[in-house]
């Protein structure tokens, strides 16, 4: 008999296991089930969910990582109740952090089920640099500081391919003058100016969209397809340029592509708590810079992006777990011993 699993899905992060019903029987109700599968057990209703399920249903919980670093949940300034039963790690970094809070016999390491998701990397003319501003509260003004940086050094780079093709724009203004690829229409589209340094801004929708002008892209991390949408993204990035380091960028070193954090934001409050004393994830698989720094840094790795391909390695190896294996079928055991406990 197959056993029963009630599962909450958050980004994709469980979508492959959601499938799998040739092992198990999937239920609607979590008290019918075996075992009951999560992408958390710390906040909102799946938080009460574990409350309840410790207090009357007793099924065991399982909880996948679903994010860079979410084991920090568990330690100051949040420190929240850990509630799971068994919880699948990512990558070695989460074990340990595990483990040194006093839940090294609940953590398991299965690798990351985003691994599945990773497509190959597309070669392109254009070099696009994707900009992932930090994801907070409200709108940070940092990330608008950098934003604009990032605007100022686009323009400038287009007003050169202008001022290289003055002339001959002036006498004929095609779109051929600036780049023989594009259809001689009579005009020329921004995109033709600016393909050897163009700047795409990833947003969420709790960004101010009114704030960041030209090139964006709004992803929501609740959409069932927000992990496929970055790996689309990303298979056509040069650069992706940051506030912090978290999982699209993790995503990125996964693709081999650099990944550059522009130093200038901290924790301050979150939810009402002091965030100035947590853990930050800081990796050598980055080059961190200060904001007048960023166009030569950003310029260094277009010219030589594999320059830290070793470092990413080990970084992928801790964080994101062995990319050689299958984290899904590891996720798969945890669950199935658990049902037979």
């Amino acid at each position: 008999m197959k056993p029963k699993v009630y599962i909450r899905d958050f980004n994709g992060v469980l979508s492959g296991i959601s499938k799998r019903t040739d092992e198990f029987e999937f239920v609607n109700d979590p008290r019918s089930s075996d075992v009951i599968v999560l992408w958390q057990d710390v906040r909102g209703e799946l938080a009460e969910l574990c409350r309840i399920n410790k207090e009357y249903i007793h099924k065991p919980v399982v909880v996948v990582q679903h994010g860079v670093g979410a084991t920090r949940d568990y330690q100051e300034p949040e420190k929240f109740s850990f509630m799971a039963d068994k919880f699948c790690c990512w990558g070695t970094y989460d074990v340990d952090r595990l483990t040194k809070l006093g839940y090294g016999d609940k953590a398991v390491l299965t690798g990351s089920p985003l691994i599945n998701k990773i497509t190959p990397y597309e070669k392109h003319g254009d070099k696009n640099i994707i900009y992932c501003p930090v994801v907070a509260m409200h709108e940070e003004p940092a990330n608008i500081i950098t934003y604009y940086e990032l605007k100022k050094i686009e323009i400038e780079k287009s007003q050169k391919v202008l001022i290289e093709h003055k002339e001959k724009l002036r006498d004929e203004w095609n779109a051929w003058v600036v780049n023989p690829e594009n259809p001689t229409d009579g005009s020329i589209p921004y995109y033709a100016i600016n393909k050897n340094w163009r700047l795409i801004t990833k947003l969420t929708t709790i960004h101010d969209r009114g704030l960041y002008t030209g090139a964006v892209t709004i992803s929501s991390q609740n959409s069932l397809t927000h992990i496929e949408d970055c790996v689309k993204l990303l298979s056509q990035t040069d650069v992706v340029v940051g506030m912090v380091e978290g999982t699209f960028q993790l995503l990125a070193m996964a693709m081999n592509i650099p990944v550059v954090i522009c130093k200038g934001w901290e924790f301050k409050s979150y939810g009402g708590k002091d965030y100035s004393k947590s853990e930050m994830i800081v990796t050598d698989g980055v080059t961190y810079c200060d904001l007048g720094d960023l166009q030569q840094v950003i310029d260094k790795e277009l010219v030589n992006p594999e320059r830290l391909t070793e470092n990413r390695k080990k970084v992928l190896l801790a964080e994101f777990g062995d990319i050689t294996s299958d984290p899904e079928s590891n996720i798969v055991k945890v669950i199935k011993e658990l049902s037979n406990g």
